[in-house]
């Protein structure tokens, strides 16, 4: 990759806007059987805007019918939870989406089936599967079988706030494999022992749920209503917009948009280390540039 210098140029700008403090934006980003409006879409959003802590919970259908969103669309996310059932729209352009997204800040949070199909047009590809973004590895298959909540990994982990008791329904869709990725930490089990939730020590916005979103209300099949599923996926989204700011231009990730924004980009583009989950390529063109310096100037500049 090319680099040039920098220093001179982060005593051009100063400090001073604070990240705004609205509910989360979140985005449903799944290929669920049946249309957008079909309950296998619409359980989970209405279940996530119960929990209240949501500004919005919007339903972009990345079936073979629908389409996969741009980066730009995915931006105006502070977080989406994907998963699948059916073939994704294209499972490598999402892939390749959804890890520009992950880079540029936004929370991705994972759950079966795109986590565990063997059926390459259900489980992310593209850079998402090359580069590693993944928890859970994928393409290793699903268990069945009724199964409740297990152990916890992390006592005291923020995605376990509140979540009591978890039952899977009859058919307690989760993953087979009991192996995780490299950056993968369980914070919490199956009663089988399957994995339930895993973040990530590299990309602080990622989280994988061994769980398939829809409860009992859509179908006797899926997790029981009146436990704590709900929870479960609001405090990953939560967590997965808190760990990695929705601001861009926030790169030391410390939830403030100030001098030491700059301090830590210049760090970066000059090989001096990066902040959890940045890169000094900041336009994700392959390349550190001058464009680089100039895209994050111009997102500092423009707030959050």
């Amino acid at each position: 990759m090319r680099t040039v210098h920098l220093t001179s140029l982060a005593l051009s700008l100063a400090a001073a806007a604070v990240l705004s403090a609205g509910q989360p934006r979140v985005a449903i980003v799944a290929a669920a059987a049946g249309s957008p409006g079909d309950s296998s879409f619409t359980d989970p959003r209405d279940k996530l805007l119960a929990t209240g802590e949501f500004s919005a919970v919007d339903i972009i259908p990345v079936t073979a019918a629908g389409s996969t969103p741009t980066l730009d669309q995915l931006l105006a996310y502070d977080a989406v939870l994907v998963w699948s059932n059916v073939n994704f729209n294209n499972a490598v352009l999402l892939g390749d989406r959804l890890a520009d997204y992950t880079d540029q800040g936004g929370g991705v949070v994972v759950a079966t089936f795109a986590n565990t199909s063997i059926n390459t047009s259900r489980y992310l590809r593209g850079r998402f599967d090359t580069d590693n973004y993944h928890l859970i590895p994928p393409a290793l298959g699903s268990s069945t079988g009724r199964a409740t909540l297990g152990t916890i990994g992390v006592p005291g982990h923020p995605i376990m706030d509140g979540v009591n008791t978890l039952d899977g329904g009859t058919s307690s869709f989760r993953p087979t494999t009991l192996n995780l990725t490299d950056h993968a930490v369980l914070v919490a089990r199956w009663s089988d022992g399957r994995t339930l939730v895993a973040v990530s020590s590299r990309f602080p916005s990622r989280v994988d749920l061994g769980l398939y979103p829809p409860s009992s209300d859509s179908s006797s099949m899926f997790w029981v209503a009146s436990t704590d599923g709900a929870r479960l996926m609001a405090n990953a989204l939560l967590y997965a917009t808190s760990a990695s700011p929705s601001c861009a231009a926030d790169f030391n990730n410390d939830g403030f948009l100030d001098f030491f924004d700059l301090d830590a980009f210049v760090a970066c583009f000059e090989g001096e280390g990066c902040p959890s989950g940045r890169s000094p390529d900041f336009n994700n063109d392959g390349f550190v540039d001058f464009f680089d310096a100039d895209a994050f100037f111009e997102a500092f500049e423009a707030g959050c």
